[in-house]
């Protein structure tokens, strides 16, 4: 009995007391352990970090963007066929609206409308709206924009109105009045007054002088002689009702 004793202090003494090798092995193994524990967690940290600067960086371009409201009406068009909608045109009921008053004046042939994505384009032809190298509107024609813009305001109160003034090639000579910059800036002001008064925000509306540098047809021909039917087609007054701001 005592020789079986003896033997299980033997075994015991062997077991607790391990070789330095199987120590070292086993810290070893706790250590790698630890290691893969804490290179996995910095991995995720950076990973996550990156992912956060990603979406600022987005947020960011995002906002600096400008919608491109063309591509947009394009894509509603074509999303309302597929689901057998049907698509309304923009600016549909203003335009009509507008067109019904133009007519009622019988001024169809000096009043042009073109409807886009962005918005509708009014062109008055020059002969309409002012007197030859005059800044002051026509009776006819300030009778038809104290018409033509409440029903604009209506419609489109929040929408960016832009004032072009165009002339044909003919120089201003004498007076106040210096240039054909001045002179179709300052047109484009005078029409501009009456969007103000029908109480449009002042942020939204610009009035722009192009002078004779956008012609619609060539003010001469091919020797140099004015063609006065051309001329007068490049004297013009054209307003935009835009839902952004687009000057091109």
């Amino acid at each position: 009995m005592f020789e079986q004793d003896d033997e299980n202090k033997k075994i015991e003494h062997i077991d607790d007391h391990r070789s330095p090798i199987e120590e070292n092995s086993s810290f070893w193994n706790s250590k790698n352990h630890q290691a893969e524990e804490d290179g996995e967690g910095n991995w995720l940290v950076s990973y996550a970090d990156m992912m956060t600067l990603l979406v600022g960086f987005f947020v960011l371009l995002q906002s600096f963007s400008k919608p491109d409201t063309q591509i947009f009406e394009k894509m509603k068009q074509e999303t309302t066929k597929v689901f057998g909608g049907e698509y309304t045109i923009p600016f549909e009921q203003l335009y009509k609206k507008m067109d019904e008053i133009v007519k009622s004046e019988n001024l169809s042939d000096q009043v042009k409308f073109q409807v886009t994505d962005e918005g509708i384009v009014l062109t008055f032809r020059g002969a309409l709206f002012f007197d030859s190298g005059s800044v002051e509107l026509k009776n006819q024609a300030s009778e038809l924009l104290e018409k033509l813009v409440p029903k604009i305001y209506e419609q489109a109160n929040a929408f960016n109105i832009v004032i072009e003034g165009h002339t044909d090639n003919v120089p201003i000579s004498g007076g106040i009045i210096k240039s054909n910059w001045e002179l179709s800036s300052l047109r484009a002001c005078t029409v501009l007054r009456f969007f103000q008064e029908q109480g449009f925000e002042e942020s939204k509306l610009s009035a722009i002088g192009w002078g004779d540098t956008k012609p619609l047809l060539s003010n001469i021909d091919e020797q140099g002689n004015p063609i006065p039917e051309n001329q007068a087609q490049n004297r013009r007054v054209v307003v935009r009702i835009l839902n952004n701001m687009n000057l091109n």
